[in-house]
């Protein structure tokens, strides 16, 4: 069947840090362990804060306690998306490109805190047909529904679609609804698998 649409990740497809590991860099900006830091940010309670039933201070408190580090040194947490985050420019020219031939959509597991960077400070609009944020509809990947959603947002099928990510749970769960998937690793295997898909 013609791929009609491409669906993107956003952190750690688009949005990037140095490290290439948003663990990997607030681990280091906390001085704190990094499977410990990795461990807090796969916990249920992130789950909540992309689900929007707890807030990004809640879920920032919470990481500080777990790491027994002083809730004064937040600010230094809070600094790794604000200003050690940067998004791949190079990558959202891509999708832009594409999106003249193709549906574009951006489903991302995120707090409420997304919309406005998305639209203020990053500019991604232009890049996408849609743009769906897990806490604004209370759903998050691998939940089928949210999947459902942007199908039903965009106007395709799955088997119509590629949805690429960087979490194997997420990819699982698309690949059983029938999407064509990529696992991303960096941007030159996703989109090397991309153009393979494309070409059929």
């Amino acid at each position: 069947m013609t791929i009609k649409a491409l669906i993107w990740d956003l952190e750690g497809v688009l949005l990037k840090t140095e490290d290439d590991n948003l663990y990997l860099t607030v681990a280091k900006k906390l001085n704190a362990p990094y499977e410990k830091v990795r461990e807090i940010f796969f916990s249920d309670l992130n789950d909540k804060m992309d689900l929007g039933e707890v807030t990004q201070d809640q879920f920032n408190a919470y990481v500080m306690d777990t790491l027994q580090i002083s809730r004064e040194k937040t600010a230094l947490l809070e600094k790794v998306v604000d200003e050690e985050s940067y998004i791949d420019k190079d990558l959202v020219r891509i999708i832009t490109k594409l999106r003249r031939d193709y549906k574009t959509g951006l489903l991302s597991n995120y707090s409420k805190d997304l919309r406005s960077k998305i639209e203020n400070e990053w500019a991604l609009g232009s890049a996408f047909d849609e743009i769906i944020i897990s806490c604004e509809v209370g759903v998050i990947k691998p939940d089928p529904a949210i999947f459902s959603l942007m199908l039903e947002r965009l106007g395709v099928k799955a088997e119509e679609s590629v949805f690429i990510d960087d979490r194997i749970k997420n990819i699982d769960g698309a690949k059983k609804m029938g999407f064509h998937t990529i696992f991303f690793t960096n941007k030159e295997q996703a989109m090397e698998e991309l153009t393979r898909i494309l070409k059929g």
